[in-house]
């Protein structure tokens, strides 16, 4: 219980995912994890740096990673999604329901009366294949089809079966789950697929830096609540006292109370039972907004706590030595800034500009590590090695406590 109330009271983390790995030894070798840092996962797991699940550590490194699933929004529901794609035959997103259940074990009976073979319920999957036709299945479930979800593969053999099923299958999977070609994915003109790629697993952006100047608008706007007002409404907002959101659009200056656009978004979606939006036209600038990035930001900006402030002060000496830095200018025209696109906006190498120092006035209390965010996540597999280690005073830099199932599928 104590894993669940820390979870909810922590901002929603900047990057989660489940993924398959499959040994380059040995292709019919994979196995199923979850991580908030997937490049350091697979350089655990391939036995470069300490950690990794014990399974892994064997003759059939090394392992790469030929399919992420991304964007959950919460550890709880990656460790879920997880579990059930390791154990589909346990799982009640594969399983049968109570009608279905009751309908087996007529046939099974009526089966055994006759001599015949017992059905058998799902197995656990094996095979490549068996694991993507799980995977979609789970895509298509109940509650996994609400989440915002994408696919992310990185070997064109893996996308090539995917594509295979799923042309075969009869189910369809929501348009509002991406597929993301990448790695050695040619480009592919299918409807929901995307040529949005990083090119390896190392170049996933894992932290918070995609949002920044998303944040540092938000908390520049709500920070004199005298005047701000409910574009839905049109009643007093409260940022204190009430959960606010703020369009992500950086021309844009609407806010509204979470529940006004909550409502507005779910009334303008065609899904009766959908509980969640996925996303909705803002009231104020009219753009299509995306759910998942507004939570992720007011759930830092009212969660983040030391972490928020030491962000915003990175952020506020990077823009400092930015407008202290000459003005490049190639034939005549200026590089658009971050203030006139639309968010989010990476900004991950000018965190810190070339006058860092030059302001005096401005003190970190807080130092931000480069690996502070991974202590707002856990993975899921235990650390090769033995139990983790208590402290008994609070170490100066953050403890990366890295969490694993030992669960495999070779």
């Amino acid at each position: 219980m104590a894993d669940v109330y820390d979870d909810h009271t922590k901002p929603i983390p900047a990057f989660y995912c489940c993924y398959l790995l499959r040994s380059s030894v040995r292709h019919s070798s994979l196995y199923i994890g979850s991580t908030p840092h997937p490049h350091r996962r697979l350089a655990q797991h391939n036995g470069v740096s300490k950690g990794g699940a014990r399974k892994t550590a064997n003759d059939k490194r090394p392992w790469e990673m030929v399919v992420i699933v991304e964007g959950f929004m919460s550890r709880i529901a990656a460790l879920q999604f997880e579990w059930a794609w390791q154990k589909p035959d346990k799982s009640r997103h594969l399983g049968l329901s109570e009608d279905d259940k009751t309908a087996h074990e007529a046939q099974v009976h009526a089966e055994s009366a006759r001599g015949k073979r017992k059905v058998r319920a799902r197995r656990p999957a094996r095979s490549l294949k068996g694991h993507l036709e799980n995977l979609h299945a789970l895509l298509r479930s109940t509650y996994f089809s609400s989440l915002p979800i994408r696919i992310r593969f990185f070997s064109a053999d893996v996308y090539q079966l995917w594509r295979i099923w799923s042309d075969r299958v009869d189910g369809v999977i929501p348009l509002h789950i991406r597929v993301i070609l990448d790695g050695s994915c040619a480009k592919d003109n299918r409807p929901g697929v995307d040529d949005t790629r990083v090119g390896s697993v190392e170049h996933i952006q894992v932290d918070y830096s995609k949002i920044q100047d998303y944040l540092e608008k938000a908390v520049f706007q709500l920070d004199d609540p005298e005047d701000l007002q409910c574009k839905l409404c049109q009643a007093p907002v409260d940022p204190k006292e009430e959960l606010v959101v703020v369009c992500p659009q950086a021309r844009c200056y609407c806010i509204n109370h979470l529940l006004c656009l909550s409502a507005r978004f779910l009334d303008s979606t065609k899904e009766l039972e959908q509980l969640i939006p996925i996303s909705g036209k803002c009231p104020g600038c009219h753009k299509v907004v995306q759910w998942s990035l507004m939570m992720q930001e007011l759930s830092f900006r009212t969660r983040g706590g030391k972490e928020l402030q030491a962000i915003l002060r990175k952020k506020k000496r990077g823009d400092l030595g930015i407008k202290n830095a000459p003005r490049e200018e190639s034939d005549g025209v200026n590089t658009p800034t971050a203030e006139s696109q639309d968010f989010p906006v990476s900004v991950g190498g000018s965190e810190e500009g070339p006058n860092e120092g030059s302001d005096e006035s401005i003190q970190d209390d807080i130092l931000l590590d480069d690996d502070w965010v991974e202590s707002l996540a856990f993975e899921s597999d235990t650390e090769i090695g033995g139990p983790l280690k208590t402290h008994s005073t609070i170490p100066s830099r953050i403890e990366i406590v890295i969490e694993d199932s030992d669960c495999d599928d070779t």
